[in-house]
Formats: structure tokens, sequence, C-alpha cells
């Protein structure tokens, strides 16, 4: 396998993994303290594990720094969707909005530029994402949880690129997912800890089996997309980590009863045809 062959397989993966831990993060009865527990598992994690790589670069920590910012700005955000809005609406808009921004992002800011069929194939996913949204007629209330996504979405598209230039930056790949996981897992826990500290004790007592099993799956999650952003363009990398929607709204079938249906079915496929665009494109 090629470094294109090993990167679609890490980001398919990780589409997977990030579509369970948003799912366990929806399920929670309390969205911010479940998102505390599962950023709680991955600093506890990265933590330990920081002995095995070298402190990094002050150019890194420029990034490291800069990432967590529009992380932690990303999450409240993620947090307000999901407590106004159904997770199979939500979920499509906050993933669907990313590739493009990226593939602009990383056009002006990285220099790189896709091919005819892989811009074909981020189009396609998006528009594939996106068009899950439509499933219902909308409504006023609806217009606050996926205004809220699309916010969520261009700073995940504005931390993915940083990322990308951070982790090529590194020493070695391990060496960003510690130090970025560590610092961008403090601010979430912190403001739980200080704003609602009976309530955080009382999650951990009773949920903390659901914040291991999400704090273990948005560690791996993000881990191999930012091994696959050091093999490949990151426009086709988050265009195909955000195929996680389609895993999602099988997620939102089975577990929160919203239906699927043949338009997410038809979704999927075109879905799928973006995926495939890309990978011919390698």
């Amino acid at each position: 396998m090629d470094n294109a062959d090993i990167a679609i397989t890490l980001v398919l993966v990780s589409a997977f993994m990030h579509a369970t831990w948003n799912a366990v993060v929806r399920a929670g009865s309390s969205r911010f303290m479940t998102l505390a527990m599962v950023d709680g598992t991955a600093f506890a994690i990265c933590l330990a594990a920081l002995p095995l790589v070298d402190l990094p670069s002050l150019e890194v920590w420029g990034y490291v720094l800069v990432s967590v910012v529009l992380n932690t700005v990303y999450r409240l955000f993620l947090i307000k969707a999901y407590e106004t809005g159904d997770f199979g609406q939500v979920y499509p808009v906050m993933r669907g909005v990313p590739p493009v921004l990226v593939a602009l992002f990383s056009y002006f800011l990285l220099g790189e530029r896709l091919s005819f069929q892989a811009m074909a194939g981020v189009l396609l996913i998006c528009g594939g994402i996106i068009s899950l949204t439509f499933l219902r007629r909308m409504t006023a209330h609806m217009f606050k949880p996926i205004l809220m996504a699309v916010c969520a979405g261009v700073f995940i598209a504005s931390y993915t690129v940083v990322d990308a230039k951070g982790v090529r930056a590194s020493e070695t790949v391990l060496q960003y997912i510690l130090y970025l996981t560590v610092c961008q897992s403090i601010p979430i826990p912190l403001l739980a800890f200080f704003k609602e500290r009976p309530a955080l004790v009382k999650a951990v007592r009773s949920h903390w089996r659901v914040g291991v099993i999400g704090g273990v799956f948005y560690l791996t999650s993000y881990g191999l997309v930012l091994f696959a952003l050091s093999l490949d363009a990151v426009a086709k990398v988050s265009a195909l980590r955000e195929t996680s929607v389609i895993i999602g709204a099988i997620i939102a079938a089975l577990f929160f009863h919203e239906r699927f249906g043949w338009r997410r079915m038809l979704s999927a496929f075109v879905i799928v045809c973006g995926i495939i665009l890309i990978k011919v494109s390698t």
C-alpha cells in the first residue's frame, strides 16, 4: 500500500470512531458533562504517554496553542448544537461544512491543489452529507441548532488546517498528537469543575464508563486523522473523514429512533461515489 491508500484506510476507520464518540456525547443526559469526561479520559491517557516523546519546538507549540483555542470554541458550539437539535440533523451539517472550507484553506495556506477527480469527490461527499439535513421540513425551531452546527463546522475546518501544518512541523506524528491532546483536553473539564462541580462529580460516579469509551474513541479517531494528514492532501483527508455521517445516520436510526429511509440511502450512495472518485484520483 502506498501513502495515499494508507491514509484512506486510516481515515475511514477514524470516521467510524468519530461517529461513535459523538453519539456518546449526544446520548449523555448532560452533553457538557459527558464531553468533560471524554476530554478527561483523553487527557489522562496522553499525559501518561508524554515521556515517550521529546518536547516540541516553539513553532510546533504555536500550532498546538492555536489549535487548542479553535478546538475549544468548536466544542462549545458542539454542545449547544446537541442540546437543541437532533443528532441525525445536526451532525451532517457540522461534518458537511468543513471539507469545502478545508479545500479552500489548504489551497491558499498550504498550496495544495487537487485534481479534477479529487475535487469532484470532495464536492460529492459534501453534497451527500448536507442533503441529510433536509430529510425533514425545516422549521424555525431547527434554525438555532443548525446555525450552531455551521459555526462548529467552520472551526473544524480551521483547526484541521492548523493541525495539518502542526503535525508536518513536528518531529513525529505521536509528538503532536500527545501534546495537542493534553493541551486541548484541559479547558472543558476545567470549566465543568469550576462551574458545576457537584454535577461533574455525579456524572463521573454514574457514567464514568461512557466517558472512558468516548475518550478512547475520540483520541484514537483524531490520532488516525493526524497521521493521515501527514501522508496525503488535507482536503481529501477532511472529506473522507466526514463519511462518518453515514455511520452517524445508522446510529441515529438504531439508538435515537430517527428514521433512516430511502433518502438517506441515496445520500449514502452519493457519498460512496465521492469516496470512489477520491480513491481513483490517488
